[in-house]
């Protein structure tokens, strides 16, 4: 284990306890979950037992026929959604009581439950009925999703909820494990929040980590390993936080600053992770700016040059002066095979816009020196930013045709630019020329104040880059091409949902049910708007055409629902697109 530094020392070992953590629905199945694996090595540390449960992964692979897309990224608000979430409980009932009945039989007196808006409705599930069952056991939640925005606060309230940990949970939590075990009750502690007989603690908030050298090394030795998809991968991250301050970005309002590891560090934790995973070679770091100290990143390819393993490893960068050709070439030679560049545009004008410390020329001179060290080279793409004009969008597209030697792979955007909750953008749409409904509030369906900017000019801008990506030999990352067209339609659909273009939503919702017919949420929509198009005037062919079609299509899902019988729509359907 990494020495930890005198910051830690002062939460010396006590006496082990048990610990359940628990991923719930949705999240990735390529790899274990990254931040419940740093967790499990901290309680490890200090000397507490883990159990981890993964239901993300074990419903995922469990999952009924009218399930199947559902882990696809584009799916991810029906998880929020109360009745597609109902369809799912009742529909996995035997799964979800054997695994309240598995978390309660680990004997584990503290749970403690990763949190993001994806997972929040299943975790308050499961956690309602571990409470029914054994009042006694403490339910912990975590995460990102309570760093910020009085999520905290408000969720502390729920009956089923115990204590909050609100920032950083590497020493936050076992901190609250150990003063529990101390006092034989909650304890509020810096960076988590309690409730006890009815009463809210805060511990008030922690100082941030200055240095992650001090982290204990992620433990996945309790995952279920053989469920991922990615049987060559470990997840790591070696930095929180970012050294830019894009406009469109929040990440430096989660992490303040930017901490990392030492080049010695990130080696030592690589090394460890090989030697006890020898089957997992590939490195997947998930760090936002794994460049953010270059001096760093390139110890850590030289201690790996001169003492092993072999390992691949791919990061995620910001485009910099500082990646010379010398530091790729020396990247390449410990292992690194990948780059995912935050690129966003080709124009000066918008990355000025953004706030990019960088210009074009800077970013072509990056991508022809990692392409030529021989890594994989990608770049991300956003559109529609706001201030960009069809002009800008054009030097977009000539700088893919300058630079499509250099780039392998490109990563567009699928919501285009969205407006993230707490980035500078969020916060000062007027800056940008963004209209601001307070009655109709949106991340996605936005438009500038001239009317030159809207969601379907950003997709129309969207679907030609990827065009010309394509036709210049470029790897469009866009995932499976079913998840691809289901992310498109669902978008339509609720875009003129959005916009109560009924006729349109209608049609965009069709073409869903088209690729994915049981989807419990989409028909849900398409019952709405049964309703709503047969209100509509009787002289409206075109409402009363799409009415037939939903009609048509919602007997269809029963009739498959019962029968368990697949019919080709495919002429059915063509008059939806």
């Amino acid at each position: 284990m990494w020495p930890l530094r005198s910051g830690v020392s002062r939460l010396s070992r006590w006496p082990p306890a048990k610990v359940a953590l628990v991923q719930c629905p949705v999240w990735w199945t390529t790899d274990p979950p990254l931040g419940l694996a740093q967790l499990a090595g901290s309680l490890k540390h200090f000397g507490h037992e883990t159990e981890v449960f993964d239901l993300s992964i074990e419903l995922y692979r469990e999952r009924g026929e009218k399930y199947k897309n559902a882990w696809a990224w584009e799916q991810f608000a029906f998880w929020q959604d109360a009745a597609w979430m109902a369809d799912c409980f009742r529909d996995h009932a035997a799964f979800w009581d054997r695994a309240v009945t598995r978390i309660l039989e680990s004997d584990s007196p503290v749970i403690g439950f990763a949190v993001f808006l994806g997972s929040l409705r299943t975790t308050l599930e499961v956690a309602r009925r571990l409470k029914a069952a054994a009042p006694d056991r403490v339910i912990v939640l975590g995460g990102e999703y309570f760093f910020l925005g009085g999520k905290a606060e408000e969720l502390i309230r729920h009956p089923s909820v115990d204590a909050i940990v609100t920032g950083a949970a590497d020493f936050a939590f076992p901190e609250l494990v150990k003063k529990l075990q101390d006092s034989g009750r909650l304890e509020p502690c810096p960076g988590a929040v309690v409730k006890r007989d009815g009463e809210i603690l805060s511990g008030g908030e922690r100082p941030p980590q200055d240095s992650l050298d001090e982290l204990p090394f992620a433990d996945y030795e309790p995952f279920p390993l053989a469920l991922y998809e990615d049987a060559n991968r470990i997840p790591m991250t070696a930095s929180r936080g970012c050294v830019r301050r894009c406009a469109f970005c929040s990440t430096r309002e989660f992490w303040k600053g930017y901490s990392y590891m030492s080049g010695e560090r990130i080696y030592a934790e690589v090394a460890h992770h090989a030697k006890r995973h020898p089957g997992r070679r590939h490195v997947e770091f998930y760090d936002i700016t794994a460049n953010g100290s270059v001096p760093s990143l390139e110890r850590f390819a030289e201690l790996v040059i001169e003492k092993g393993p072999t390992i691949a490893w791919k990061i995620n960068a910001i485009i910099r002066p500082e990646m010379t050709r010398e530091v790729l070439d020396k990247l390449a030679a410990s292992g690194c095979t990948s780059i995912i560049y935050g690129l966003e545009s080709g124009s000066e004008h918008v990355l000025k816009l953004m706030r990019k410390e960088y210009g074009p020329a800077v970013a072509e001179r990056v991508l022809k020196d990692t392409h030529e060290a021989g890594i994989k080279t990608t770049a991300n793409f956003m559109f529609g930013f706001p201030g960009e004009t069809d002009a800008d969008f054009r030097e977009t597209l000539e700088f893919l045709r300058r630079n499509h030697r250099w780039l392998d792979r490109v990563y567009p955007s699928r919501t285009y630019t969205a407006l993230e909750e707490h980035a500078y953008l969020f916060e000062h749409p007027e800056e940008f020329g963004i209209k601001v409904d307070p009655a109709k509030p949106t991340n996605l369906y936005w438009e500038t104040l001239d009317g030159t900017n809207d969601f379907l000019v950003r997709m129309k801008r969207c679907d030609e880059f990827c065009a010309l990506a394509a036709e210049l030999g470029i790897d469009v990352q866009k995932g499976l091409d079913a998840e691809l067209a289901l992310d498109r339609q669902l978008s339509l659909a609720q875009y003129h949902e959005f916009k109560s273009n009924d006729l349109e939503a209608a049609r965009a919702y069709l073409a869903y049910a088209e690729l994915d017919l049981q989807n419990p949420a989409s028909l849900s929509r398409l019952k709405d708007y049964e309703i709503k198009l047969a209100g509509k005037h009787p002289d409206d062919v075109a409402s009363r055409d799409a009415l037939a079609l939903v009609r048509a299509t919602l007997w269809q899902a029963e009739r498959e629902s019962r029968t368990g019988a697949v019919t080709d729509r495919s002429a059915e359907f063509s008059g939806a697109r």
